[in-house]
């Protein structure tokens, strides 16, 4: 079997309703400092582990956590090669991260990234 291309757990996940307002609660109480935010999402940087992104899906489908690919693209091709469920390649408009998601056997959704 060749060498996977997922190297570790790159980001957590916490669903919030509000990631701007709940982000103040992570650096007041947790002292964690931010590392930057969009629309939707907020980055926080503990001092140590990976980072802990609060985000608000919506309605739609999330992860609790992604993997860290150094190649998202060569990591989505090993995992077709491999029959699994994937999604498409996305690249942020404004930040270096492509990432994709992809289903385990009982329909997890589990997404990567690499930047």
């Amino acid at each position: 079997m060749s060498e996977t291309p997922f190297r570790k757990i790159d980001t957590v996940f916490v669903r919030c309703d509000d990631p701007h307002a709940v982000a103040g609660w992570y650096q007041e109480v947790l002292g964690w400092p931010e590392a930057w935010r969009t629309e939707h999402i907020v980055v926080l940087t503990p001092p140590e582990g990976p980072p802990v992104t609060l985000l608000d899906p919506g309605d739609g489908d999330w992860s609790g956590f992604n993997f860290y690919a150094p190649d998202a693209a060569a990591a989505r091709q090993w995992l077709l090669d491999r029959q699994v469920e994937v999604g498409p390649l996305n690249q942020a408009p404004d930040q270096p991260v492509t990432w994709f998601w992809f289903r385990d056997p009982e329909g997890n959704r589990l997404e990567v990234c690499s930047y």
